[in-house]
Parts: C-alpha cells; sequence; structure tokens
C-alpha cells in the first residue's frame, strides 16, 4: 500500500511540475539550453507569462542560442499583451534593432520607464529622449 501510495504521489509531483521555476534556476546558473526548453514547456502546459518574456529575452541577446531579434518580437508582444511591463523594454529594443515600428518603440519606452529602468537605459543607448 505504502509503494502504491508513493508512487501516487511522484505521479502527480510531475504532473504539477514548475517548468518556469526549473527554468529560471537553469536560466540563473548560464544553462540557457536547458532554460530554453523549459521556458518552452512553461509556456504550452502552464501559460506562464514569464516564459515568454525570458524566451524573449534569450532570442533578443543571443543569450545560449543565436541572436534572432525576429524570433524574439511575438514572444515579447505576448509578454507586453499579458501584462510583463519590462517586456515593453525589449519589445522595442527588439523594434529598434529591426528597424521597423520606430514610434512604437519610442511609445513602449515611455510607457515603460515609468515602471522601470530598463526602458530609460535603452532608450539612453539609442538616443532616445523620454517624455518626462
Amino acid at each position: 500500500m505504502k509503494k502504491i501510495l508513493l508512487i501516487i504521489c511522484l505521479l502527480l509531483s510531475s504532473a504539477f511540475a514548475d517548468h518556469f521555476r526549473d527554468g529560471m534556476l537553469a536560466y540563473k546558473a548560464g544553462n540557457y539550453p536547458q532554460a530554453k526548453e523549459l521556458f518552452e514547456l512553461s509556456i504550452k502546459k502552464e501559460n506562464a507569462i514569464q516564459g515568454y518574456f525570458y524566451l524573449g529575452k534569450m532570442y533578443l541577446y543571443g543569450e545560449g542560442i543565436e541572436a534572432n531579434t525576429s524570433l524574439a518580437i511575438p514572444y515579447l508582444e505576448q509578454a507586453v499583451m499579458k501584462g510583463n511591463v519590462k517586456a515593453k523594454c525589449y519589445l522595442a529594443e527588439a523594434y529598434l534593432k529591426n528597424k521597423i515600428k520606430h514610434d512604437d518603440a519610442i511609445l513602449l519606452l515611455n510607457q515603460g520607464a515609468k515602471e522601470s529602468i530598463t526602458c530609460k537605459d535603452i532608450a539612453s543607448a539609442y538616443n532616445i529622449q523620454l517624455n518626462s
């Protein structure tokens, strides 16, 4: 009986795995390929908002994968649509790097700068004056 209970507990714990949390542990340890895989799972199985954000950021900066702003943009757009303020900063940078949606990028930076220094840093790097 104890063995059956143990097996049931193990099965239930794997069913409720926190892929995003495990992805963050891998990301912070610099194990980017594993982090990427876990963030993808967190999106598919947990609809983790932050999974979109970190995958977008990884593609934007080439963290463990080849940098690809075109792939970063859809992930960051999803993160912004789901309410991630910092994603606005990185989405703006992706737009600026791709030389697209310049006005949208400035709007995102202005919005995000109210809550994140990251937007101010990105604006500064691109010599963009933000509204006070």
